[in-house]
């Protein structure tokens, strides 16, 4: 194998999956449609950089929502704080303690709430602060935006269940 298939074998392997992509399409479709209208505050997708301390490394969760407020203006770099929600979508690259330490990183610079979503399991971990291990959420249960998006509920099931 030269050098030029390695590479772009191995970069075709750290790309995600569509079935990830489509998740985070949903979610992240569901979400505004709620968010919005009721003016609730403003939503992220993956290419989004939060930087509450310069000098931690960026985070970039695959959903992120940051409630009415918190932010004003155009942001034009890195959003300068911590999303209140933040959500990873677990690719087939990821290594579970990896998920695991990203979710925990995200309650340490303030995040309020976290939501690690499997597409190979079907479950939803959700973190909290003070909470030693993150709740399970399957299938038949439903998600809820607690006290971060008041209202919101999602049922688990329509993260992954497409209607095709």
């Amino acid at each position: 194998m030269t050098l030029e298939t390695q590479l772009q074998t191995e970069e075709l392997e750290e790309m995600a999956s569509g079935e990830y992509g489509e998740i985070c399409m949903i979610l992240g479709w569901k979400l505004s449609a709620y968010v919005y209208p009721s003016k609730l505050g403003r939503m992220f997708d993956g290419h989004t950089s939060f930087e509450p301390d310069p000098t931690l490394p960026k985070k970039e969760p695959d959903v992120a929502f940051v409630m009415a407020g918190r932010l004003t203006g155009r942001i034009r770099g890195s959003v300068p704080l911590a999303p209140d929600l933040a959500v990873e979508v677990v690719s087939p690259t990821d290594k579970q303690f990896e998920v695991e330490e990203k979710a925990l990183d995200y309650i340490a610079i303030g995040v309020r709430l976290v939501w690690v979503i499997s597409p190979v399991t079907k479950v939803v971990e959700v973190y909290r602060p003070g909470q030693d291990k993150p709740s399970i959420y399957g299938v038949n249960d439903e998600l809820d935006g607690e006290n971060v998006i008041p209202g919101f509920k999602l049922k688990v099931r329509d993260l992954f269940e497409v209607g095709y």
